[in-house]
């Protein structure tokens, strides 16, 4: 048997590649293959035979020590994934080699990312490869986050731990014991590269879709890594993320950056780096009775809800693990929206409901919902951005582990203060569908067509009520495009498209549009284009107000002003403070505050004689 593991991840071109190997045969040589629309042989670089030594496995938190081998990297080759064959040579000369028809495999075979030299002079999508979950899954040496975990109290914080320093991870190792197999494609198991990144890469490559490549660790090591970038990438099943990753895409979508998320049960592990970025610790549950050490609750959740990152979370959706599940897909609202364009869905139509493998699952995220005026609309509990709105809805039947009922997967999109564009696919099994299904390809080249752009920040609709920007029934909304930074303004060609409205009128970064008498959601989108090419792309939805919702929302705010004059921590009533103490905060009949009163009352006279004036109707 011969097994490996890279000194590092990444590389670039020029650089070597360290590969740690341990066999039984006498000798062993390394071939390279790159996994682009299918796994291609690639040349060099060419090296004699190593000598080939037979090590024992090490314990599963600390560094193996193999010996470490050097090949040289080539300037010629394209950044990407790379998958090393390690060829077993015998006493006679006769070789033994992997089967490279695939990237998967136990043993003999260790991945690499190729970096690009350039980053972002090529493309403008960054694909980050979920390698963190890949080690708190590998068993390889019977440990894992998951079985025969090692505590280490030694480590701050303290944590079960793995070490990256072994085989596996992605292939070339075991997944972990007791993970179950997956009935629609047995012969790979999932935690690996195979599983979920491989049919996505092979889809981007045929597509002519180019990006660069990126591992967990280059984000955790580099606070600068996703400048170059418009588009992030997070592919199937990425669960385990650091503080200072989340912090890092958490600054890139607030500054305007966009985030494609075809993953599910993205971020719900909290994990931390040890013995300089070679190990990973993660408290999962407390450890035994007698270790005498302050327990940090290594759940996401319990410390700072991956909503607010991604717009949901698996505790509100689910999971089904074993055998064959519920073909479930996702239900269609609003599909007018420019997700869905080309897919010929409309609103109630099922897609990724494919028996074969259904879209739904194996785990799956949600948003908190409310079912208003005939849409599922997130609740914005746990964190999930205000603006996240649900485009697809999937309500987990019975056979799903939840942690509480009616839990549901839910696709949608946000859009950050900084005009940045986060797409939640929700699933663990989207990038396997992506090749498989019609309709979910196309959303996905939706997404990344648009995505990939600048981000370009939408505000609107005004005029605000409040202080808010809500589009009211038989009005007009106004929106307009942040230009700034863009050019000069003359040199741009603004595209807009509605969606659940009419546009009346546009003039440049400008838009008027008529509110039908229906409330309902509508989104406003907008393409700016320079001598023919786009550069910019924003996105904003909302869901319109009645006029009686818009005068109650006016009643309810000059109400509030009212009793909080000029001082939100200082009301004038409370219901446990005697008012006579409360009236020098009047001052005198002569001072701002009478007038303002005055003003806030007038208003809620006339919005609430509006709200008599209403005519009844049967479906208010």
């Amino acid at each position: 048997m011969i097994r490996g593991y890279p000194r590092w991840p990444t590389v670039s071109p020029g650089e070597k590649v360290t590969l740690h190997v341990a066999t039984d045969a006498p000798r062993f040589r390394v071939e390279f293959w790159r996994q682009g629309e299918r796994l291609e042989r690639v040349e060099g670089p060419v090296a004699e035979p190593f000598p080939g030594y037979d090590f024992a496995e090490g314990p599963p938190d600390r560094d193996w020590g193999w010996p470490g081998y050097e090949l040289a990297i080539p300037g010629s080759w394209r950044p990407g994934v790379y998958v090393s064959s390690l060829i077993e040579i015998d006493e006679r000369g006769r070789e033994t080699a992997p089967d490279m028809t695939t990237a998967d495999g136990t043993s003999a075979k260790a991945i690499f990312v190729l970096r690009n030299p350039r980053p972002g002079t090529s493309t403008s999508i960054l694909y980050k490869l979920s390698w963190a979950t890949w080690h708190a899954y590998n068993g390889t040496g019977y440990g894992s986050l998951y079985a025969e975990a090692v505590w280490s109290k030694e480590d701050e914080p303290p944590g079960y731990k793995v070490t990256w320093r072994r085989p596996g991870g992605g292939t070339g190792g075991q997944v972990m014991f007791g993970d179950s197999l997956d009935d629609y494609e047995p012969e790979v198991r999932r935690q690996t590269f195979q599983k979920w990144d491989a049919p996505l890469i092979s889809w981007l490559e045929a597509n002519g879709i180019e990006v660069d490549y990126c591992t967990d660790l280059d984000l955790q090591r580099e606070e600068r890594l996703l400048e170059p970038y418009q588009l992030l990438l997070s592919v199937g099943h990425d669960e385990y993320w650091s503080d200072q990753m989340r912090e890092r895409v958490e600054r890139f979508i607030a500054r305007g950056g966009n985030v494609a998320w075809f993953s599910g049960n993205i971020s719900s592990g909290r994990i931390h780096f040890a013995d300089g970025a070679t190990a990973i610790t993660c408290a999962k549950v407390p450890p035994g009775p007698k270790e005498r050490v302050q327990w940090l609750d290594d759940h996401w959740q319990e410390v700072r809800p991956e909503n607010t990152m991604t717009g949901v979370a698996s505790r509100h959706a689910g999971g089904w693990w074993d055998g064959k599940r519920d073909t479930l897909g996702y239900t269609v609202q609003h599909s007018g929206h420019w997700v869905f364009e080309g897919t010929g869905l409309q609103d109630g139509d099922v897609f990724g409901d494919d028996s074969d493998y259904p879209l739904i699952g194996y785990e799956v995220d949600g948003a908190a919902f409310v079912r208003r005026k005939g849409l599922a609309l997130a609740t914005g509990e746990n964190g999930t951005p205000d603006s996240f709105f649900i485009l697809g809805m999937a309500e987990l039947t019975a056979g799903f582990v939840m942690s509480s009922p009616h839990n549901a997967a839910t696709m949608g999109v946000y859009t950050s203060r900084g005009g940045g564009i986060v797409f939640q696919g929700a699933c663990t099994d989207w990038p396997i569908l992506v090749p498989r299904n019609r309709k979910v390809a196309q959303i996905t080249r939706n997404v990344i067509d648009r995505l990939r752009l600048r981000s370009l920040r939408i505000l609107g609709p005004l005029p605000h009520i409040g202080g808010r920007t809500l589009a009211v029934t038989s009005q007009t909304a106004r929106f307009q495009a942040d230009a700034a930074g863009l050019g000069p303004l003359d040199s741009l060609k603004f595209e807009w498209r509605v969606a659940g409205a009419s546009p009346e009128r546009t003039e440049g970064p400008l838009i008027e549009i008529a509110v039908p008498k229906q409330a309902g959601a509508i989104t406003v989108s907008v393409t700016a284009s320079r001598a023919g090419q786009p550069i910019a792309f924003g996105s904003i939805s909302t869901v319109s107000l009645t006029r009686e919702e818009q005068l109650k929302l006016e009643t309810l705010v000059a109400l509030r002003e009212a009793v909080m004059p000029g001082n939100p921590h200082m009301g004038l009533v409370h219901s446990y403070i005697e008012p006579l103490a409360r009236i020098g905060l009047l001052y005198s009949k002569h001072s701002v505050r009478i007038p303002w009163l005055r003003e806030k009352a007038a208003r809620i006279v006339k919005s609430t004689e509006a709200l008599l004036e209403l005519p009844d109707e049967p479906d208010r």
